[in-house]
């Protein structure tokens, strides 16, 4: 659990500096990679197994806010430097991004 968050720890700290509005939080979904292995589309694999027709709604929430605002929102323009300085300090002093100390940490991980 600590880990899932924090890879979203990672994304919340690029939409901070960029900023990009999220449209879409997908979770982790098995079909998604299958459909890659497959080589066809979700949509394509929902036509004969309707199941997936709420992994799909995902992308179509997604297409339904591109539509309803077209121009969007443009992201401010980060050099490499900087995120190269955003990714090294995230993996190098994690819990000096998250205000943990080691003992928090690991009573973070205990708890999880």
């Amino acid at each position: 659990m600590a880990i899932g968050l924090q890879k979203r720890d990672l994304i919340d700290k690029y939409i901070d500096s960029v900023p990009i509005p999220i449209l879409e939080i997908l979770p982790l979904i098995e079909d998604i990679r299958v459909s890659r292995v497959k080589g066809k589309t979700l949509f394509e694999m929902a036509q004969k197994d309707g199941s997936l027709l709420n992994v799909c709604d995902y992308y179509f929430n997604i297409a339904d806010q591109l539509i309803a605002q077209p121009e969007g929102v443009i992201p401010r323009e980060s050099s490499d430097r900087e995120l190269f300085s955003l990714l090294s300090d995230f993996y190098l002093n994690p819990s000096k991004l998250n205000g943990l100390t080691s003992s928090e940490d690991m009573n973070l991980i205990n708890t999880v």
